[in-house]
């Protein structure tokens, strides 16, 4: 090969290298740093974190202290709906988290287990069936009357 082939290859390869550390160093030290607001040339924009809306009551802020009792704002409206629940609904409510705490209950005749996916109660009958139905039935209605037949699901 020629030296000057040579030559030439090394100075375009040099001029490449050159530019590729300019095309990097450039952008990097053109970057201003923002200048810090101060009291004096404050910012029209009002940023959320630059509103104090309770002031500290040690701070002092000119000749004037600020009050020590925090500002409170009364909300009118807050959204919710003021309802009274029917006694009825509020008892049913409460039989159903006493007995879905107990569960699995297991007792002589009947077994009875919470199913979170439907939330109902499955009550598993020992055999013989029927006598165990009634003895249910009797259970449920002396202990829970507020919950329904619809609560139970016999199997």
């Amino acid at each position: 090969m020629d030296n000057s082939n040579i030559k030439v290859y090394l100075a375009i390869s040099g001029a490449l290298i050159f530019l590729f550390i300019l095309i990097l160093i450039i952008p990097l030290s053109s970057k201003k740093t923002p200048a810090k607001n101060d009291k004096t040339g404050q910012a029209t924009q009002v940023f959320p974190t630059t509103v104090e809306t309770n002031p500290s009551p040690s701070v002092n802020r000119g000749d004037t202290t600020t009050n020590p009792t925090p500002i409170t704002i009364k909300a009118a409206f807050t959204g919710a709906v003021e309802e009274q629940i029917p006694q009825q609904i509020v008892d049913l409510a409460a039989q159903k988290k006493d007995l879905r705490q107990k569960s699995p209950l297991i007792l002589t005749s009947f077994t009875i287990d919470f199913d979170f996916g439907e939330d109902k109660f499955n009550v598993t009958l020992n055999d013989p069936k029927d006598p165990s139905k009634a003895e249910f039935e009797k259970w449920r209605a002396a202990n829970y009357p507020g919950l329904g037949s619809d609560q139970f699901i016999l199997r």
